[in-house]
């Protein structure tokens, strides 16, 4: 029986059925029970106001009404039954204090993990560590298998439009990391099956219509300076994380967690070849096509001319150390290289398919870094914040291949920009035509592979699996 079954009954909730219900916990405000009552079929309504819950009581509708005032008139409860839901009546052993140090969201972990796995222990203040961390690590696993299969949902009968594929890798890029979490690896038919499908939904030029969308709907990392623009906010925070995929900002937003930040996301494709001096140089000169034959890239002064009535200035990690770092500055851009170092920096062993050790050096890099300082003084200056992304990045193995250097323009592990020539046949490589640059293509690693001797295992970029090509977009709101 579920934890939402173990509740109903105990509070002989029925069907069109008018009482009150005091909760105390928040239990029964939370999705998962709503969602419960829902399928019951349950006349039901919630309300923190007096007047209001007067008005229901005297009308003729038969509905529940929960609510979470402290307390109501004594002259209510003549009039209609009134129950107080406490902690003491959950459905789980918790020395009481205890409950005091729990957002509601934790205890529905710890009431879901010992519902599905029918642990009856006591917990107390020496386990209630270790079951917090099982019960969250239980939540991880179901969600990774409810994302397999809205997944698999999405790729059947095959990808139509470019819309599916930033579903996609949102989706992915949620599963890669939360596989991380509970430590197992990604279901290798299943990347088998998203790298097949995004392969040929890209070569077929999927994306081109992207680049049409309008920069309030924005779908691609050229358009994010004029959708900046257009907020036409008096003081801009631009933030970019190098090198940061969907699983990375996962990563980084639940680091972000205890700040309290409000975020709205959007996914982004990054320019192909994926790599920072294509597609970062898009973000600054928002532009899809010059990025292509750029000679010397100046990101900064890109910025100054488009911002041209704006006060604009560049930071590296470390440069914001107080408000003065930052005095008269209109427009802020920071450059994080986080991401990027590390997954360059990185060491794995032959055979390895994760990014696991990544992660870690990521995470363990976070903890001893100012990041979480230096957002914080932008958002007490009053500064609307951005997050973005130039590209993700993907764990693969050498494939033997090496490109002759006559033939490169740009070029990393993963994918070669070239101009377009029959040579390009010579190696065992997909070819993607560039949208809008006649002349060019990129030459790319097929599958997870990069050029270089078989014997090698890296994190590298610059191709076209969800990892590298969806990236974050994100506003922080508070």
């Amino acid at each position: 029986m579920s934890w939402q079954s173990t509740v109903y009954n105990r509070l002989r909730i029925r069907k069109d059925q008018k009482r009150i219900i005091l909760d105390k916990t928040g239990v029964l405000l939370h999705q998962i029970f709503i969602e419960y009552l829902k399928a019951k079929e349950v006349n039901f309504v919630f309300s923190n106001s007096l007047p209001e819950i007067l008005v229901e009581t005297a009308s003729n509708d038969n509905r529940l009404i929960i609510t979470q005032l402290i307390r109501l008139p004594n002259s209510l409860s003549n009039d209609i039954d009134v129950t107080i839901y406490d902690y003491k009546l959950l459905p789980i052993d918790i020395e009481y204090p205890l409950f005091q140090t729990l957002n509601t969201d934790r205890l529905i972990d710890l009431l879901c993990f010992y519902s599905d796995s029918g642990k009856t222990n006591l917990i107390t203040e020496s386990n209630i560590q270790n079951e917090l961390a099982a019960s969250s690590k239980h939540q991880n696993q179901i969600a990774c298998a409810n994302l397999k299969d809205q997944i698999l949902a999405l790729l059947q009968p095959t990808i139509n439009h470019y819309d599916e594929i930033l579903e996609l890798g949102r989706l992915w890029g949620k599963y890669v990391y939360l596989c991380h979490e509970v430590e197992i690896n990604p279901d290798e038919m299943l990347l088998k099956t998203i790298d097949e499908n995004t392969e040929k939904a890209v070569l077929n030029d999927y994306l081109k219509h992207s680049f049409h969308a309008s920069s309030n709907n924005l779908k691609t990392v050229n358009k994010i300076r004029s959708y900046v623009k257009q907020k036409n906010e008096s003081k801009i925070a631009l933030i970019c994380f190098d090198g940061m995929g969907v699983a990375e900002w996962k990563l980084l937003e639940e680091y972000l967690s205890p700040l309290g930040l409000i975020f709205s996301e959007k996914y982004l494709f990054a320019l192909i070849p994926t790599i920072t001096s294509i597609s970062r140089s898009a973000i600054y000169y928002g532009s899809c096509e010059s990025v292509y034959s750029l000679v010397s890239i100046n990101e900064e002064k890109q910025f100054n001319d488009y911002f041209k009535n704006r006060f604009c200035r560049f930071y590296r990690e470390g440069e914001i150390k107080n408000d003065d770092s930052v005095l008269g500055v209109d427009f802020v851009s920071v450059i994080y290289n986080i991401f990027d170092e590390l997954a360059h920096k990185t060491e794995l062993p032959p055979g390895e398919q994760t990014k696991t050790i990544y992660f870690k050096n990521v995470l363990s890099y976070l903890e001893k870094s100012r990041i979480k300082d230096e957002l914080l003084l932008l958002k007490r200056l009053g500064y609307s914040m951005f997050f973005c992304s130039d590209h993700g990045c993907v764990v693969a193995q050498g494939n033997g291949q090496k490109i002759d250097k006559y033939l490169i323009e740009q070029s990393c592990k993963r994918s070669t920009l070239m101009n377009e020539s029959d040579l390009a046949n010579s190696y065992d490589a997909n070819q993607y035509a560039i949208p809008f640059v006649s002349d060019k293509i990129a030459l790319l690693a097929k599958g997870r592979t990069m050029f270089a001797s078989n014997t090698e295992t890296k994190i590298s970029h610059g191709g076209i699996t969800l990892d590298e090509l969806i990236v974050p977009f994100v506003e922080i709101l508070n």
